[in-house]
């Protein structure tokens, strides 16, 4: 006579967890290898894909319109201002990636192109108080009497 042996619930049950962690690691297998062939068949070839990401980002440039261009135009006029910094540093107005002028005396006056000029204080170890003495009058930006505070660092002056 055969005795079948009642395994346990507990037995029972981890048998069961276990096969169901054997399904899920087999589905999770073949979802990566099925992610990894389509990924291979969408870019047959890499050259081609490399290529066409390049000429996406090093498009030519977009040709502008004739408003643009005569704003261009205008921008380009030469301005005439005074700056004054308290006290006399030599911090240098920049435009356009050269210095124009330095304010080491104190007061200067600058030809300057509209846009945007940048105050450079580094290097310098005191506050310096940069003010807007004279400008032209049809310019809007800076204002007349507007102060820009330099703490050993470069701030922006736009000029319209």
């Amino acid at each position: 006579m055969y005795v079948r042996r009642r395994g346990s619930l507990i037995e029972l049950l981890w048998n069961m967890i276990q096969r169901g962690e054997r399904r899920i690691i087999r589905v999770m297998v073949l979802a990566s290898v099925l992610l990894l062939v389509m990924q291979l068949s969408a870019v047959r070839d890499p050259l081609e894909f490399y290529v066409s990401v390049a000429s996406k980002v090093e498009a030519p440039p977009l040709e502008l319109p004739a408003l643009a261009n005569a704003d261009l135009q205008q921008s380009a006029k030469t301005w005439m201002i005074t700056l004054k910094a308290t006290p006399a540093a030599p911090i240098r107005v920049v435009q356009n990636g050269t210095v124009i002028a330095n304010l080491a005396k104190g007061e200067q006056q600058i030809a300057i192109q509209s846009g945007q000029i940048q105050l450079d204080g580094i290097g310098i170890n005191q506050t310096v108080k940069v003010q807007v003495i004279k400008k032209d009058n049809q310019l809007l930006e800076p204002r007349q009497n507007q102060i820009f505070i330099i703490q050993g660092n470069i701030q922006n002056m736009i000029i319209k």
